[in-house]
């Protein structure tokens, strides 16, 4: 009698059996850079229906805060209860945003991307984590599960971080026919308390143009200030997909901003002495401000400082201060000697490559400051005369001067033809818009036989 009241006290609660006793393979949680996405379904068959779900309880963070997170996995016949669970910047699918840790040692662990199919143990200092189950708990059928492991979010704000879970809900019959996969995405935030812990009052030294690092600043173009105390030390911020707002770069980034005659302007890159930036629609005189913890009741402003702005101040991008960034058109690769780019290669009279740079003026149709050039938007102002070599191209030879589709719309390329007739070497290129020439000393090399 005492046995049959003990089992039906049972009878409501689940019943947590261990099972599963291999080791999951890890990259199965289907982030998109792990292969191909892969999730639970490269093993396990899945019904025609889906009445379950996976979710998370994770809204927002704090960095180097801890939080706990449930992974709750429904499923109205399943018994037997796994998931792997990965978490990514979004600027950066490819790599971790910070740390888990079991709560349980017993009924989750921790993997680290070492190459292999099961991963090693963490911890795993900055390689690719993944929480999972250590053996598949079993509970009675349509019971769910949920499965709690700590979360500590990266030291730094790096923009949006993106989770990635995979679970399964398996039927208990030993055989990978008939079980659920679940899957889900959630993009988590920075807390918009969390707080910029910047100090120290920022000390704008000086505006040049990005490419050239020149005085001649361009209406729209690329710039850099270079000063002192912009961010925390150690802290670098390159803006990315994950910083993006209505497809434009953010106008505050790692707590700096910019403002340009008291206009905040979109930020591509901060650190404690530099900051990349895209200047607004002006000419003439302007004043330009730093601004750190921006939007925060400790914001701290630097002096000040005027600049002048042109119309059109053509600046090539370089790789070592001479050799343009250009590639071969319609292609990724690069032109270069190899000894200033690995792996990169000189162009060859005749060939048509793809230069880059800012400054060039403007274009049609216009794109708006920040956002990025969705496809072709030519240099309106002119005229625009490319000379290679001291030869200067003719028309048919500039096959385009424009924004870089897919790019900020700060960042020009030219479409040009080699002349035929080049010599080999470091040959001088000068692009002259509205009568303003390009930086002195930039080249592309030039060799005929390879």
């Amino acid at each position: 009698m005492r046995t049959k009241a003990l089992l039906s006290l049972f009878a409501g609660i689940p019943i947590v059996l261990l099972a599963f006793t291999a080791t999951p393979s890890i990259r199965f949680a289907g982030a998109p850079f792990d292969d191909n996405g892969a999730t639970c379904l490269a093993c396990h068959q899945v019904s025609a229906t889906l009445p379950g779900s996976v979710s998370l309880n994770i809204t927002t963070y704090t960095p180097g805060v801890t939080q706990l997170i449930h992974v709750t996995i429904n499923d109205p016949q399943g018994i037997r209860w796994g998931f792997q669970l990965t978490a990514r910047s979004l600027n950066d699918r490819t790599q971790e945003a910070g740390t888990f840790t079991p709560v349980d040692p017993s009924v989750v662990t921790v993997r680290c991307d070492d190459g292999t199919a099961t991963g090693s143990a963490a911890p795993c200092n900055g390689s690719r984590e993944f929480a999972q189950h250590v053996l598949a708990p079993n509970t009675l059928p349509g019971a769910g599960f949920t499965f709690d492991v700590n979360w500590t979010a990266p030291l730094q704000e790096v923009g949006n971080i993106v989770f990635y879970v995979a679970a399964l809900a398996a039927n208990g019959d030993n055989k990978t026919t008939g079980d659920r996969t679940y899957t889900a995405t959630q993009l988590v935030p920075l807390d918009p308390a969390a707080a910029c812990s910047n100090t120290k009052t920022p000390n704008l030294q000086k505006v040049i143009d990005a490419a050239a690092f020149g005085n001649n600043l361009a209406s729209g173009g690329l710039w850099t200030i270079n000063g002192f105390d912009f961010e925390t030390p150690n802290l670098k911020r390159t803006a990315g997909p994950g910083d993006f707002v209505n497809n434009a770069f953010p106008n505050v980034l790692g707590c700096i901003a910019v403002e340009v005659n008291h206009l905040r302007v979109p930020i591509t890159y901060v650190q404690t002495d530099q900051i990349n930036f895209q200047g607004p629609v002006v000419s003439g005189p302007v004043d330009v401000v730093v601004v750190s913890n921006a939007g925060k009741q400790n914001e701290l402003r630097s002096s000040a400082l005027n600049v002048t702005v042109l119309p059109a101040a053509p600046a090539f991008f370089t790789f070592n201060g001479s050799s343009i960034a250009a590639q071969f058109a319609n292609t990724a690769d690069i032109v270069a000697n190899p000894a200033v780019v690995p792996g990169a290669r000189p162009a060859r009279p005749g060939d048509i490559v793809t230069l880059y740079g800012t400054g060039f003026g403007a274009t049609d149709p216009p794109v708006a400051v920040g956002a990025l050039a969705t496809g072709v938007s030519r240099v309106t102002t002119t005229p625009v005369t490319v000379t290679i070599g001291g030869v200067t191209l003719a028309s048919p030879d500039v096959f385009y001067a424009g924004l870089s589709p897919g790019s900020i719309s700060g960042l020009y390329q030219l479409n040009v033809r080699i002349p035929p007739t080049s010599p080999d070497g470091d040959i001088l290129v000068v692009v002259s818009v509205g009568g303003v020439p390009s930086q002195s000393g930039a080249t592309i090399p030039v060799k005929s036989v390879q």
